[in-house]
């Protein structure tokens, strides 16, 4: 079954390029309302019935795909964000090449999240990442810092760059891996279950200590470019804040979940004595993360560039719970990988939908919209609550699991003092948060825009079934918890 989500987006892509013009966003919407409905199915058969079915194609090596523990969430993530996508967008020039490049990048996700097979994850690495220079540098807009601006171009640039060097860094790990577990046999070892078919027998894939912390390291650093890990994360703000709104739905809900499944994917479970001996270097990036993007978002003008850094700080979360490698630990990471996507989409939906009708992002410029625009600035209050990880809904219940993996892991003085430094981090969001509000919704009402238009019904439906998923999990977080922590996933492994 699995296979169809994949087969539903290559139909998207072809039946695009003959759909009459007029009709193009009105056979996207439908089409990604499809993929959507119909991931929240697989998911939801998973949860109930366990289906891990594996779909096979043999062309000399096999290549597989499989719905498991570890890629089931974010297969309903990516079906959430494509159900949003065209709905969120207000691209109105060339809308055809617009929506083929969405779908293509968004194929590229489905099918990395959904393979089982190291060759078509790098391939579809560069599908999702390759098209994101076009989207942004064709249909960007400028962005404005603190200190510069920046333009399209550049962003799309520098996103590619980045990108490109972690991916290229991903391909040399496996090929040092491959050679060192299969040598020379160029027709075995290009599936995960090569791999996990020799940990389940008791051994270690690599005996030598040095080299798998050393392949370990590599990998973590190639999927850590491509999740914002700091230093690597400056082509993230650049990038959302030049991307159109409806793209950075995908970079941020989605985009950024291919880097912290790849960590969980190879490296955690490939070496796990490095993993649980070194994990605290994880959990140290992670807290970075927290901190650093928090204090930046902070000082942001562009209301775009600070929910970018209000990404990076929350990928935190994800590094912490990964690091932690436990039970907790896993489940705070996946359960945040989901978390977050569906928040960032939303916030930046929200930010979408103010550019669009103000043709600013300077938060500054904003105020009183509240009474101008109720229901985008009920979702603003929304999303901005799971943001600061308000309880009952989700954005609570990782950073509690994060933390509280960080101290099982750690259960000293220095394991207090990484929880005090993450909470500096958590209070600045709620600092930078409740500003945002303020200063959007509140204060004096900009006479510039004292006669808005509310949001239209494409934008209050992808909104409100974004924030149903957010409330859901806020209440029943162990849909996900229960289904993807250490303990389920070693059922899968076998160790």
């Amino acid at each position: 079954m699995s296979i169809v989500v994949l087969l539903l987006y290559a139909l998207a892509i072809i039946i695009l390029l003959f759909v009459p013009k007029n009709y193009v966003r009105c056979f996207s919407i439908i089409i990604s309302s499809i993929i959507g409905a119909f991931s929240v199915y697989l998911f939801f058969d998973f949860l109930m019935n366990g289906n891990n079915a594996t779909f096979m194609i043999n062309l000399g090596i096999d290549y597989f795909f499989r719905m498991d523990n570890f890629n089931a969430p974010l297969v309903l993530l990516n079906g959430l964000i494509t159900f949003a996508v065209p709905l969120a967008t207000h691209i109105k020039e060339k809308e055809r090449d617009f929506y083929l490049l969405t779908f293509t990048v968004l194929l590229g996700t489905a099918g990395l999240f959904l393979t089982q097979n190291i060759i078509l994850f790098v391939l579809f690495y560069e599908l999702a990442s390759v098209p994101m220079y076009f989207l942004i540098a064709k249909w960007g807009s400028w962005g404005i810092t603190p200190f510069r601006k920046v333009s399209p171009n550049f962003a799309a640039w520098k996103l590619f760059i980045y990108l490109q060097l972690g991916g290229a860094l991903v391909m040399i790990a496996f090929f040092i891996l491959h050679s060192y577990v299969f040598g020379s046999d160029i027709f075995a070892g290009w599936n995960f279950q090569d791999y996990e078919r020799i940990i389940k027998e008791g051994k270690f894939l690599i005996n030598s200590e040095n080299i798998a912390l050393f392949l370990f390291l590599l990998f973590f650093v190639a999927f850590g470019i491509e999740a914002a890990l700091v230093p690597f994360h400056t082509w993230l703000p650049d990038g959302h804040s030049a991307a159109p709104s409806s793209i950075s739905v995908i970079l941020a809900g989605v985009l950024l979940k291919m880097g912290t499944y790849g960590i969980l994917r190879i490296p955690i479970v490939f070496f796990p004595q490095i993993a649980e001996k070194y994990g605290i270097i994880l959990i140290l990036f992670g807290v970075l993360n927290l901190i650093y993007g928090a204090f930046n978002a902070f000082r942001q003008v562009d209301i775009k560039y600070l929910i970018a850094y209000s990404s990076i700080s929350h990928m935190g979360a994800i590094f912490i719970g990964l690091g932690a490698n436990n039970d907790l630990g896993i489940s705070a990471a996946v359960f945040q990988m989901v978390s977050h996507g569906l928040i960032a989409a939303m916030m930046f939906s929200i930010a979408g939908s103010l550019q669009h009708r103000t043709n600013t992002r300077i938060i500054d410029n904003y105020g009183g919209l509240m009474r101008i625009t109720p229901f985008i600035g009920t979702m603003l209050v929304f999303a901005g609550m799971a943001n600061l990880g308000l309880p009952g809904l989700s954005g609570f219940v990782s950073e509690l699991l994060s933390l509280s993996a960080l101290l099982q892991k750690i259960n000293n003085t220095i394991g207090i003092y990484l929880v005090l430094l993450s909470l500096v981090g958590i209070f600045l969001t709620s600092v930078y948060v409740l500003n945002l509000i303020d200063k959007t919704l509140y204060r004096k009402v900009n006479i510039l825009y004292s006669n808005l238009h509310d949001a239209h019904w494409d934008e209050k439906l992808h909104m409100l079934v974004l924030a149903t998923f957010v409330l859901i999990l806020g209440i029943f977080p162990s849909i996900i918890t229960d289904l993807s922590n250490l303990t389920q996933i070693k059922k899968i492994i076998g160790w």
